[in-house]
């Protein structure tokens, strides 16, 4: 029995998600076409019931505005014009509330349905029947508006819109703030009352009365600091969380021309300014604002204590505002020349630590490090040229700054020695405690603009990642119909750039389900832009491509890509055990799924051999394995996910004469009840195929089966009998024979 017939239903019954299969009926039911197993891949769900929250997420990311409630049976017609409605039963599965209905004997009576069997006409239970099972958890769903605060452009208005969504929080920050004012305003006001009526009248009742107020002060500003702390704690932290599951979110959404085109340091580079995004808008703008809320209460209590000198600590404050604010232009250049030369920094590093293989391969760690200093080098100097000049605002500043308290001290001194109507000892020592507390939020406020400088640069080389057009097919909107296998190409033209040749030009073949298509040609001819075609890594193309009979455009695209299975030459494993990259395409794949793959992958014999079997811990990049043995879970992985289309793009090349053939010997297994498309130079692989594509410059040169290719075409002919050298021509009808029928056992 094929391994498609094996693999179809492989997950037990029991272990699928009520809950899923739920919301996957609620979702049809508002015009959104949502598939169950599609759902568990590409949010990677383990087996069982997920958790309330996830499910919530999910609805809202396939478009459904979700919301859990705790409602009484008694309650439920309340939310008639909101169904249907998933009811959280005990053991974290669901039922379907269909609708509510009046039994005037009965009573309330509730038409349930079993997610599992939706073709079944719901059951009528009452209150008596629920409770047993029913807690009271009702999740209500209902379309939501297809543009979201996530698919609006990123920059500083998408970053507020963010902020937004926390605003109860920040209230709340800002309410514990402004009663921090009063208690900012309490001690210089005790300080004063100590001086003036205190010392001056040796009253020690109104010592301790002050004692006490002191203290029950104290307690409240450091409870009410600490709210404040950790509110603000949480509120970055659910920013900081969506900031980087939205960040994810858009990588994956980019189309590969993008990471072909931009080095991946210089990507790494910009992403990792998230990090300068978050820190400005968290803790340097939010934590200016709050802790300059005191001034609502500061500044007025200077103007009652003493305009006079209120006005001088106000306008010695305005001129370290001004120093500033005309060096935040020339601080801005400056930093952006720090950004570049950073950029070009991590470039370097990331892809030494990439190509470590070839650099010492090739002894020229002298040469990388040489370029190393010389980005260090700018670095550090960019670095230095902008400290240097921002110490310069700073070292004007100071004297200023200090002045506000000295000064307001030393001129209210004055005042009182020389005026008539100046303030007493105690006022002037609440003025100059007060001023102290004034001029340090006026000064981050005029440094918050030095700031903001870098922060829009970070924003602005985060956006050019965040803003890049998406891949086409992303919204969800495509058609998911199932995929069988048929493939045509009618007159299809593509090349890479306005520029270059055409990789393609006039390419036309068609293939029926379950067909073997090999291709092959000389390097430059297009076979690898076929199947990234196929994949839609690019569509720019002219002419027209389908999949049973629907244009390949107008296909799903995640949709898509799980049903075109593809094995590369250079292919990529995780870290992690054996299983898992073998089951990485199926989260749900039980042990016997992956050791069938594997054993038609032919590395379960190399497998068995290892010290942990199919547990055994595979280092980065699988470097405790051989390139065979590599490629041969690559292609384990590949078939586990079961793909109606299997591609295989020269992948046998990076394999050993043994491994070859244990693949070639497989291949017909492997092919059952597929459409497969192999790519190889290795004319041996392609000897099985119903037909063989011979491309030349883009054009399509010939097609055939392995004889009539070889009686007819010179390109086939030659390459042929280059690699069997030791063939006499006239004697292929046995080595055919011979090739089909595998290894000896």
């Amino acid at each position: 029995m094929s391994y498609r017939a094996d693999s179809s239903h492989s997950g037990d019954q029991r272990s699928e998600s009520t809950l899923i299969h739920a919301l996957v009926a609620i979702a049809q039911q508002h015009g959104i076409e949502a598939r169950y197993h599609d759902i568990l891949r590409r949010y990677a769900l383990p087996p069982g019931e997920p958790e309330t929250r996830i499910v919530l997420a999910i609805a809202q990311d396939l478009g459904l505005r979700a919301k859990a409630v705790h409602v009484r049976y008694q309650d439920l017609t309340r939310f008639e014009g909101a169904l249907p409605a998933l009811m959280r039963v005990d053991g974290g599965g669901a039922l379907l509330l269909r609708s509510i209905q009046r039994d005037p004997q009965q009573g309330l009576i509730a038409l349930v349905q079993d997610p599992m069997s939706r073709d079944s006409e719901p059951l009528a239970v009452d209150e008596a029947r629920l409770s047993g099972i029913w807690q009271g958890e009702l999740l209500l769903f209902r379309r939501g508006s297809t543009a979201s605060v996530e698919d609006a452009p990123f920059g500083l208005s998408w970053l507020m819109a963010q902020v937004m969504r926390e605003r109860r929080l920040f209230i709340e920050i800002a309410v514990a703030a402004t009663v921090c004012t009063l208690f900012a305003l309490t001690p210089p006001f005790m300080f004063k009352i100590v001086l003036d009526r205190v010392l001056a009248n040796q009253s020690m009742s109104t010592l301790k009365v002050l004692a006490g107020a002191i203290g029950f002060v104290l307690v409240f500003e450091v409870v009410l600091t600490y709210l404040r702390r950790a509110l603000l704690e949480v509120a970055a932290t659910r920013i900081d969380t969506r900031l980087n599951l939205f960040i994810m979110e858009r990588i994956f959404k980019l189309p590969m021309s993008f990471f072909e085109r931009n080095p991946t340091g210089r990507i790494t580079a910009q992403v990792s300014k998230i990090w300068q995004v978050r820190n400005f808008v968290v803790q340097q703008l939010f934590g200016t604002l709050f802790d300059a809320v005191p001034l609502i209460g500061l500044i007025p209590a200077l103007i009652i204590l003493d305009w006079r000198l209120a006005s001088l600590v106000i306008a010695l404050a305005l001129i370290v505002f001004v120093i500033v604010m005309l060096f935040v232009k020339p601080l801005s250049v400056r930093s952006s020349a720090v950004v570049r030369a950073e950029q070009k920094r991590s470039a370097h590093l990331v892809e030494s630590l990439y190509g470590i293989r070839t650099i010492k391969a090739l002894a020229i760690e002298g040469r990388r490090r040489r370029e190393w200093d010389q980005r260090v080098a700018e670095s550090m100097e960019a670095r230095l040229t902008l400290g240097r000049f921002a110490n310069l605002p700073n070292t004007l500043a100071m004297p200023f700054e200090r002045l506000i308290y000295t000064g307001s001290f030393c001129v209210g001194a004055y005042m009182a020695l020389t005026m008539s109507d100046a303030m007493t000892a105690g006022s002037l020592g609440a003025f100059a405690m007060l001023a102290m507390r004034v001029g340090q939020p006026l000064i981050q406020i005029a440094k918050l603009q030095m700031e903001y400088s870098e922060f829009k640069g970070a924003l602005e080389e985060l956006a050019l990642v965040m803003n890049a057009p998406t891949e086409e097919g992303q919204s969800g909107t495509g058609t998911r119909q199932p995929v069988v296998g048929a493939i045509s190409f009618k007159d299809v033209r593509f090349r890479y750039s306005n520029d270059a040749p055409y990789a393609l030009d006039g390419i036309s073949f068609e293939l029926k389900p379950g067909m073997m298509l090999g291709v092959m040609g000389r390097s430059g001819s297009g076979k690898t832009t076929i199947t990234r075609l196929l994949q839609r890594f690019n569509t720019s193309y002219d002419g027209l491509i389908k999949i049973d009979g629907i244009d390949l455009r107008e296909i799903d695209l995640a949709h898509l890509r799980r049903s075109v299975g593809v094995v590369l030459q250079e292919n990529f494993l995780f870290s992690g055990t054996v299983r898992d990259n073998i089951a990485a395409s199926r989260s749900d794949a039980s042990l016997a799924d992956v050791i069938r793959a594997a054993q038609l992958a032919g590395a379960e014999e190399f497998i068995e051999r290892m010290p942990r079997g199919y547990d055994t811990w595979l280092q980065e990049g699988a470097s405790n394995l051989s390139g065979g043995q590599r490629q041969r879970l690559v292609i384990a992985r590949a078939l586990l996910a079961d793909p109606p289309v299997l591609l295989f793009d020269e992948a046998t090349s990076a394999l050993d004469a043994e491994s070859e053939a244990i693949v070639n010997a497989n291949l017909r297994r492997i092919a059952q009840g597929r459409t497969v498309i192999s790519i190889s130079h290795r004319l041996s692989m392609l000897i099985e195929a119903d037909a063989i594509l011979v491309l030349e410059r883009g054009k399509l040169y010939d097609i055939g089966t392995h004889d009539e290719l070889l009686a007819r075409c010179d390109i086939y002919q030659q390459l042929w009998y280059q690699q069997n050298r030791h063939i006499e021509r006239g004697a292929t009808s046995a080595v055919r024979a011979a090739i089909s029928q595998g290894p000896s056992s």
